[in-house]
Order: C-alpha cells, then sequence, then structure tokens
C-alpha cells in the first residue's frame, strides 16, 4: 500500500513496527527482504513517485573546500532515489549502474591508511555480495577478467605483477524505479508513505532507546511515527544530518557522543590521463575494455593495481577505465557540436555561434564518421560504448582517455556539519566540509607511474598524465558517492555504528547505505551497499522473531 503523507489527518500518530527512512536501493532492498514477514512495516519517502522541484529543494546544502558538485544534484528525493540519476549504459537507450564489489584489501586494517579497517572481512561479506547479484538482476558473482574473455574480447598482455585487468558489470535501474516499487505496492504489511520528510528523532531520555519520529511535509502539516525499530537508509549526507538535528536530548546530535557524526566524509574524484597507443592495432585488441554485452551481461573491463603492489608500494586503492577518443581538434569539434546542437534544441543559439562552427569544421571528418556510425547502429553519436564490434568505427580514434576512480583516504575533517542555512521545512541545512589531501594526491600520482611503466612494457602506448595537484585533470571533481558520515567501527570512539549496523548507545536505531563505509576502495559502492543492506535485514529478522 502507497500512501501520500499530505492525505493524513494533522498531528496524526501512527504504529508501525519498522520503520524504514528513505526509499533508495537501500531501503527498498530492507523492505522486499521484510516482505510477508510477521511484522509492519513502514517505509518513508521524502519524495513521490515522480520528480517535485519542491522537494528537491530540501537537499540544498553548501560545501566548503575542494570544488564539489551542486550537492542538490547529486541525490534525487523520490521512490527508486538517485537510481533514477544512474547513467550507466546498458543496452540501447538503456541505462543502469556499475556493479563490482570491494576488494579483499580494502577491508582491511592497513598500516599505511589512518583509519582503516572494517570489523569484519569481505568473506564475510561474500555470501550477500552474491545475493545482491540477484537484487540486481546481474550475472554470477565472477570478477575475474577469465571469467568473461572470449576469441573477440582479452586482457591486454601485462607483463609482471603490478597492473591487472578485471570486470564491471552493468545492472539495469528499472528494478529499483519501476520494478520493486509495484512489487512492494502488493505486500501487505509493508506501508510505503511518500512526501513524508522526517525533521526529528525522538528517544526516551534515560534509557536512550528511540520512541517516535517526527515528520512534517511541505504543505505545513506534521505527523508522528513509533516503531520498535528504525533504520536510516538516507544517505551519506542526509543520515549524519538528521542525526545531527536530532539533538533533543543529546546537544551534540544522536550518536555523536564523540563527535564522529558526520566526519570521515568520503566520494570519489574522476581524474583522467591520456594514452597515445604505439600501434593503431591496440584498438582491436581492447574490446573486453567496451561496454558490450558478453554471455549476455554487460560488462567492462578495467585496469587497475594488484593487491601485492598496494602493499609493497604502501598506495590505496584505484581503478582506470579506456575510452577511445579521436585526436585533440577532433576532440575540440565533437564538443563544439555538442554545444551547437544542445543551444539549437533549447532555442537559444550561443553568441559566439560562428566560432563554433569554426571549430566543428576543423573536425568535421571526424562528426561525419561518428554521424555515419551512429545512423548504422541507431544509437547517439559519441556514445562512450559499443564501439569495438564494429571494425571499420575504429579507424576514427587516435588514442584513449584514461578515466580512474582513486580512494580517498578517510579523514576527520572531511565532515557534514549543520549550516546556519534552513530549508523550507526549517530546519538546518547540511554543510560538507570536503577536501583533496596530500596522501589522496601523492598516491594518485604514484599509480599513474606505475600504470604508464606497465604500459610501456606492454607495448599498448605512452601514458601522458599530471604530476602535482595543480595539474590534475578532473573529468569529475567527484563521483556523488557519500560515505562514511556515520561510519562503522566497534569501537564507538571510532565509529557511528558497530558491525551489525547499529547506532553506538541505542540499541533500536540502525544505518544502512554507505554513510557505514569505514574506507571507500575505489568501487562504486551500490553493489556493497545492498549487499549490506541484506546483512542487516537478517539480523533486524532475529531481532524481531
Amino acid at each position: 500500500m502507497i500512501i501520500d503523507a499530505r492525505s493524513l489527518p494533522p498531528d496524526e500518530v501512527l504504529e508501525t513496527h519498522v520503520c524504514i527512512v528513505g526509499a533508495g536501493p537501500a531501503g527498498i532492498t530492507l523492505a522486499r527482504e521484510f516482505a510477508n514477514q510477521n511484522f509492519q512495516v513502514c517505509l518513508l519517502e521524502s519524495g513521490g513517485l515522480e520528480f517535485d522541484p519542491e522537494t528537491q529543494s530540501l537537499s540544498e546544502a553548501t560545501v566548503v573546500g575542494d570544488p564539489y558538485p551542486e550537492v542538490s544534484q547529486t541525490r534525487l528525493r523520490q521512490f527508486g532515489g538517485t537510481s533514477h540519476y544512474w547513467e550507466g549504459q546498458n543496452g540501447y537507450k538503456e541505462y543502469g549502474f556499475r556493479c563490482l564489489p570491494l576488494d579483499d584489501i580494502d577491508f582491511e586494517q592497513r598500516d599505511w591508511l589512518p583509519h582503516s579497517g572494517w570489523p569484519f572481512t569481505k568473506t564475510h561479506l561474500e555470501p550477500f555480495y552474491q545475493r545482491a547479484q540477484t537484487v540486481c538482476k546481474i550475472g554470477p558473482y565472477a570478477y575475474s577478467a577469465e571469467d568473461w574473455e572470449d576469441k573477440r574480447a582479452v586482457k591486454l598482455p601485462f607483463k609482471g605483477d603490478r597492473v591487472t585487468t578485471t570486470i564491471s558489470q552493468y545492472a539495469p535501474r528499472t528494478p529499483f524505479t519501476e520494478e520493486y516499487r509495484e512489487e512492494l505496492k502488493q505486500v501487505s504489511n509493508i506501508t510505503t508513505i511518500l512526501y513524508a520528510n522526517v525533521v526529528a528523532i525522538e528517544t526516551d531520555e534515560p534509557t536512550q532507546v528511540v520512541t517516535r519520529l517526527k515528520i512534517a511535509c511541505l504543505q505545513n502539516r506534521q505527523f508522528w511515527l513509533t516503531a520498535k525499530v528504525f533504520i536510516l537508509a538516507t544517505g551519506g549526507l542526509e543520515n549524519a544530518r538528521l542525526l545531527l538535528a536530532s539533538n533533543q536530548q543529546q546537544p551534540a546530535g544522536l550518536g555523536n557522543q564523540n563527535d564522529v557524526v558526520g566526519r570521515y566524509f568520503m566520494d570519489r574524484p574522476i581524474l583522467s590521463a591520456r594514452l597515445v597507443p604505439l600501434s593503431h592495432k591496440i584498438f582491436d585488441q581492447t574490446a573486453l575494455y567496451d561496454i558490450y554485452p558478453t554471455k549476455g551481461v554487460p560488462v567492462m573491463a578495467r585496469v587497475k593495481l594488484t593487491e601485492e603492489v598496494m602493499r609493497h608500494e604502501h598506495l590505496m586503492n584505484n581503478g582506470a577505465q579506456l575510452f577511445p577518443r579521436p585526436l585533440a581538434h577532433q576532440r575540440e569539434a565533437t564538443l563544439a557540436m555538442r554545444s551547437l546542437a544542445a543551444s539549437i534544441r533549447n532555442g537559444k543559439p550561443p553568441r559566439d555561434v560562428f566560432k563554433h562552427l569554426s571549430v566543428a569544421l576543423r573536425g568535421a571528418d571526424y562528426i561525419a564518421a561518428a554521424g555515419f556510425w551512429s545512423a548504422v547502429r541507431r544509437i547517439p553519436a559519441f556514445r562512450r560504448g559499443d564501439w569495438s564490434y564494429l571494425p571499420l568505427e575504429k579507424r576514427r580514434f587516435s588514442e584513449f582517455e584514461i578515466f580512474y576512480q582513486i580512494e580517498q583516504a578517510p579523514h576527520p575533517d572531511n565532515r557534514v556539519v549543520l549550516s546556519s542555512e534552513r530549508d523550507r521545512l526549517g530546519q538546518f541545512k547540511a554543510e560538507l566540509h570536503w577536501r583533496l589531501n596530500p596522501i589522496d594526491v601523492e598516491h594518485a600520482v604514484r599509480v599513474q607511474e606505475i600504470w604508464a611503466e606497465e604500459f610501456a612494457k606492454a607495448g599498448s602506448g605512452e601514458l601522458q598524465f599530471a604530476r602535482t595537484k595543480a595539474e590534475l585533470k578532473f573529468e569529475k571533481p567527484a563521483m556523488h558517492h557519500h560515505m562514511g558520515s556515520t561510519r562503522m567501527h566497534n569501537d564507538p570512539k571510532q565509529g557511528v555504528v558497530d558491525a551489525n549496523c547499529k547506532v553506538h548507545g541505542i540499541p533500536n536505531l540502525f544505518i544502512a547505505g554507505s554513510s557505514v563505509f569505514p574506507t571507500s576502495g575505489y568501487a562504486n559502492p551500490t553493489l556493497t551497499i545492498i549487499a549490506l543492506s541484506l546483512r542487516l535485514a537478517d539480523h533486524i529478522k532475529t531481532v524481531m522473531n
């Protein structure tokens, strides 16, 4: 059943057994696991079934530090959450997200990485990773290149043991944006309430047990919800913000008796470099690095350091993807043509239209070839994937652009705090303090040095890359992967939640999502978010039964 909170009587008091705050991938996964159990579940969502700009404005925040994307555009308040933003290529006009698990080393306490270490190993999480494959509707739990190679697609011939190739799988976004919504509508013990914004978590002062939530609508209406168990699944910014804002009994915020809530926030910058091939034959040897359905699953190979070299050189995790590109003037022509096309669609020609045309004409040969193959394939021109299986098309490429995600070191000064500004509900907005620290830059540069050496040894080409923070080329300043602000650690002085994702000192409050990650690795977090949600659901079932 789905209810619009705006239709409830003012100051209504609702009751349930388990309350999940947030209907993104984590909250939806939890709700599905609780379907048809012998307890009632309430799933609260700030937004509706469709995008609502007024509700979305509640995600506005300020940023202090290095350049960062506009925060309100990094998370979506809508049933399905930010899955509606996923743009990973998943077939013809189909989009989804990149799936890969964290590595073994990501869970370890690394002497060279302060504040690292999870309360358990990857081996412990692997059964949940395997279940997460089904939730995401992707292939088997197999991420080594050997599992996906065929005659057409093979690994690059790296020499030695410093660099290796592994695989990402691409999952559709529709289960979270459409299918699971319809599924949950039919479940008798689950009630979804839309346009329900939690503004305070109230506790019993003597025991610090959460008793109820205060929930508000933008239409100047509020109500209350009581439950036995509460789970926050609102993302890496909002989980911390809500704890900090719930300061009626604890002035510093719930779970913040040791000043850890909001700290250790992490994201992943996307940096870029150029690989100039020694031979054009490399475009015939890199099909595995394309986004292309293999064995019925869209996969894409990536280049990464081996765990052996990371341990030997005390490096953080990194992973790179290869995208074929034209010559520099052809690339500029492509961007100019895109700008012109966008302006025409919007009915606002740019002031320097002749300059754009001049730049576009200098690369007319490439634009014509891209347009021709776009018509042949019936997919948009200049798309990143599906390039390797058309032999003639590859002739238009001249080099590779390397996009790589870097693991950001957890640092207590990278944090979420409450701003002095208020949102439409009168609540303090989030303020994000975020910087790349010297350790992040130094490790990123050293990783590229190793790649350059290994690409050269393999005869693949010359890697051209930046060697200082000032020179680093950012494809994106951050990947919108909000992690770490309610980190997991069995010591309450070092973490907000314990190994079961329970907030320290509060027996019936749990947190789901990547805000509990102690370290980030470099893998996209969604598969791990879902695996942890499945693990948390199993724990809650034992609590309720």
